[in-house]
């Protein structure tokens, strides 16, 4: 969890640190959203473009150190930490999973940043690669995130039962994991709109297919704990 936090906190910096550089670099009105064709379709300002990135990373992990002390069950989550235990005690899994998506969107951003200014051709194909490290990077974890409020797949099936929150996550990190290595070539070998449609339709049936399975995986457990 340490080198997990610590790349969590250069990306931040990094990220800070690149949207100081390129506010000189942008002209005021920037694009800030893209069709499917790579076309910028929604404009702003580039103070807007350059603090959204800082702060909303910023503002994420403040979010998830708070709720994390709140968790009514952070006693399970992290068997032997008190309630006023330092955050850096709780669940490794829980902590490595935030940290990795932090990574990931302070990679995202500087992409757009990249492509705002004109450096970066093709934001398009960019945020392809983006979702695939998105899948992969927290795949790796999701499948040990123990039962919690406010991380993770959390339907009402989830929720309702431990097995089926193991079960459901189990299948996340199979499909998340997969699924990015397999958005990875798509989205630096096709097309950049093909590759964008590629990592919408994947990323999609690796984040909601468990969901939806989740209900699955609840009623075949009741079913099976009713049999005589």
């Amino acid at each position: 969890m340490k080198t997990t936090r610590t790349l969590a906190l250069l990306a931040l910096v990094g990220d800070a640190v690149l949207s100081a550089a390129a506010f000189h670099l942008l002209p005021e009105r920037v694009p800030i959203h893209w069709d499917i064709s790579g076309h910028a379709n929604r404009y702003g300002s580039k103070l807007q473009l350059v603090l959204f990135g800082p702060l909303a990373l910023a503002g994420l992990w403040a979010v998830m150190l708070v709720l994390s002390r709140i968790d009514p069950r952070r006693a399970e989550r992290a068997p032997g930490v008190t309630p006023d235990a330092p955050a850096s005690e709780a669940d490794g899994s829980y902590w490595t999973f935030i940290h990795l998506v932090v990574v990931t969107l302070a990679l995202l951003h500087a992409g757009i940043l990249l492509a705002a200014a004109g450096i970066l051709n093709g934001p398009v194909r960019f945020m392809a690669v983006g979702l695939a490290l998105l899948l992969m990077l927290p795949g790796n974890f999701i499948g040990r995130l123990r039962p919690n409020w406010f991380v993770g797949i959390r339907t009402p099936w989830t929720l309702a039962s431990d097995e089926v929150w193991r079960r459901t996550h189990r299948l996340a990190a199979i499909l998340m994991v997969g699924g990015g290595l397999v958005l990875l070539p798509l989205a630096l070998l096709l097309p950049a709109p093909r590759a964008l449609t590629a990592a919408v339709v994947i990323t999609l049936l690796a984040t909601v297919g468990p969901a939806v399975w989740s209900y699955f995986a609840w009623r075949t457990l009741r079913q099976a704990r009713a049999a005589p």
